[in-house]
């Protein structure tokens, strides 16, 4: 090896060790935030015409998550389709899911949200929530039966 390469060499390598530290100090800096969780809390049964308390616990890692920018519940009988949306339209925003119906949940302590819902006429139906944060939004179902 000539004298020249054998100066290089090292050179190269310190220049690859830095490259590689900065990298990963790039990496972390612009790691996404973590997913949320959501818990739906929705009874088995309710009972007609009486209000009935329909819960979704939100955290992020492990601590609860206040403030999210929209948390909705749609409720439709399992015998009816779901107000739906073309591949064009894309998902809808909180005003069309308040325009379809979909109800608000107020945060009753941290990262706890509800909403009381009366069911007028017996049959199973199928609670949907709408939780948005940030850029992360999530839909989880569950059924409830009303009699």
């Amino acid at each position: 090896m000539s004298g020249q390469a054998r100066w290089f060499m090292p050179f190269i390598i310190l220049l690859l060790l830095t490259v590689g530290c900065s990298y990963e100090e790039q990496s972390q800096s612009g790691e996404m935030p973590e997913m949320i969780k959501v818990k739906l809390d929705v009874p088995e049964k309710a009972s007609l015409h009486k209000p009935t308390r329909l819960q979704v616990k939100l955290t992020q890692g492990d601590a609860p998550l206040s403030q999210a920018d929209h948390v909705q519940f749609q409720i439709w009988n399992e015998l009816d389709d779901p107000p739906s949306v073309s591949p064009e339209q894309g998902m809808m925003t909180a005003d069309e899911l308040e325009n379809q119906g979909a109800i608000t949940a107020t945060e009753s302590e941290e990262g706890l949200y509800e909403i009381q819902h009366t069911f007028e006429e017996p049959g199973t139906y199928v609670v949907q929530v709408h939780v948005t944060h940030g850029a992360m939004h999530s839909m989880p179902r569950a059924r409830i039966v009303a009699e």
